[in-house]
């Protein structure tokens, strides 16, 4: 009884010092778009990091590559590579972000209109949010799961659990907009290093170190769990589609371009980008072995997403429970808010008011954006509690992805980089790059990977072949 007294204590002492510091970051800081969506671009190296790492370790990135891990073994550890070297090699080349800070943009698709047309910045916008609310209906659902297991729950309390975590998230979001977000993130960022910690150290103790997880590898899994060329899930394609993911995704996804859009100079950002990219392997790394260790402690399960929390159960103790509920509560919050905050963004600068006659007024866009973190939370809140999906968390979060991000960095990187780019070609990379992921969701028995790699084959193509078809008519119109 103590111990669950403790639990609670913590939960709800952290709920409330969370939604005070949100609130207390919101005063007055409101007056114009830039520092309601951008924290006036002021942000520095240490918030910058704390923010961006904190934002990219959701719960449910802990939870889908424990899964990863825990069906495929230590192959899933080249994602964790991946991941690391592609945000790196951005942060030291400049990759798009250094165009898109240089152009004090406050999201990604206002980009296109500045190279295209506004109808171009209008279609990327909706397919960016389109990508982004669906995901977050999936992170909602599996992290309220996670956390109605390991604190003993029913299931049937999912729904209440997947509530009171939106509810605080939007209060401060809604109030303070980025200085919220960014305030909280690094109070939260404290916790998720601490609640990493005590798994880290329960859940290596218990499966035996890293022996004991081999062992566990070879007996589960066998030499396939080792060999990342011939894995059933992984090979040549995985690999090759995971980099063209992450390269587009951290050059060109809202919640985290939007952190470099932030910081005070271009230098800075690229520099995040450089020293965050060390958080991000161990984003990846320590739940991939978590994943493995919890193969090694339970053996083999029916429902391998709800795994890790079981495992957790078992090894760390009661009275240890809360401290690492609060590190995955920080995480999941973390990441509700910077994600409420972008998409409700994207729906109001790049959606809504370009389609209006008139220009809207900041203190209007202020609260469209604050409007549309309401709304959002209600869509995700009911597609978290009725949307079911087949495949591994990973892979269909990487499916929904690609309906945007392979049109997305097509149009970026071939207006950037190509002076013979022009809105048709981004018109047929984001009518091709959509098509493989639709075709899979409708056919789930298409591999989302196979789909997704095929997305960042025909994006670029269609911006290559339709910019040159259409570049005479173009000339003519200009003459």
């Amino acid at each position: 009884m103590i111990s669950f007294n403790l639990t609670w204590i913590l939960i709800i002492s952290f709920l409330l010092l969370s939604l005070l510091l949100g609130v207390w970051a919101s005063r007055g800081k409101d007056e114009h778009i830039d520092d309601f969506l951008v924290a006036g671009r002021k942000i520095k190296s240490f918030f910058g990091l704390a923010t961006l790492s904190s934002t990219e370790m959701g719960l449910v990135t802990i939870v889908y590559f424990s899964q990863e891990a825990f069906e495929n073994g230590f192959v899933a550890l080249i994602t964790a590579f991946i991941a690391a070297l592609s945000m790196w090699l951005i942060g030291k080349t400049g990759f798009v972000i250094q165009k898109l800070r240089t152009l004090e943009i406050r999201t990604v698709p206002e980009y296109f209109t500045l190279r295209y047309s506004n109808s171009i910045r209008v279609i990327a916008g909706i397919l960016t949010f389109l990508t982004g609310i669906l995901n977050m209906g999936i992170f909602l659902q599996v992290e309220g799961r996670f956390l109605c297991i390991i604190l003993g729950l029913q299931i049937e309390y999912l729904p209440i659990v997947m509530g009171v975590l939106l509810i605080f998230v939007i209060v401060y979001t809604t109030l303070g907009g980025m200085y919220s977000v960014i305030v909280t993130d690094v109070f939260q960022f404290v916790f998720i290093i601490i609640g990493t910690v005590i798994t880290s150290f329960y859940v290596f103790n218990y499966s035996g170190g890293i022996s004991g997880m081999i062992e566990s590898v070879n007996a589960n899994i066998g030499p396939m769990g080792f060999d990342v060329i011939n894995a059933p899930n992984y090979g040549y394609v995985f690999i090759i589609w995971a980099t063209l993911y992450y390269l587009s995704g951290w050059s060109s996804w809202q919640p985290v371009v939007q952190r470099t859009l932030s910081m005070e100079s271009v230098s800075s950002a690229m520099r995040l980008f450089r020293i965050t990219s060390i958080f991000m392997f161990f984003r990846a790394s320590l739940p991939i072995l978590w994943g493995i260790a919890a193969l090694a402690i339970l053996g083999s399960v029916e429902n391998t997403q709800i795994a890790l929390p079981t495992m957790l159960l078992k090894v760390v103790p009661s009275w240890m429970i809360g401290f690492i509920v609060i590190g995955f509560l920080a995480a999941s919050m973390s990441t509700y808010d910077s994600y409420l905050l972008s998409f409700s963004s994207i729906l109001v600068q790049d959606i809504v008011s370009p389609l209006m006659k008139k220009k809207v007024a900041d203190s209007k866009r202020i609260l469209y954006t604050r409007v549309g973190i309401i709304v959002i939370g209600l869509f995700i809140f009911f597609w978290g509690v009725y949307y079911n999906f087949t495949d591994t968390v990973f892979r269909i979060i990487a499916l929904t992805g690609s309906l945007s991000y392979a049109g997305i960095i097509s149009g970026l990187a071939g207006g950037i980089y190509w002076k013979k780019a022009n809105k048709y070609g981004a018109y047929a990379a984001f009518i091709l790059s959509a098509i493989p992921p639709i075709y899979s969701i409708i056919f789930p028995e298409v591999n989302p990977v196979n789909a997704g790699l095929f997305s960042f084959i025909l994006a670029p193509l269609g911006m290559v072949i339709g910019s040159l078809l259409f570049a005479k008519r173009l000339l003519q119109v200009k003459n």
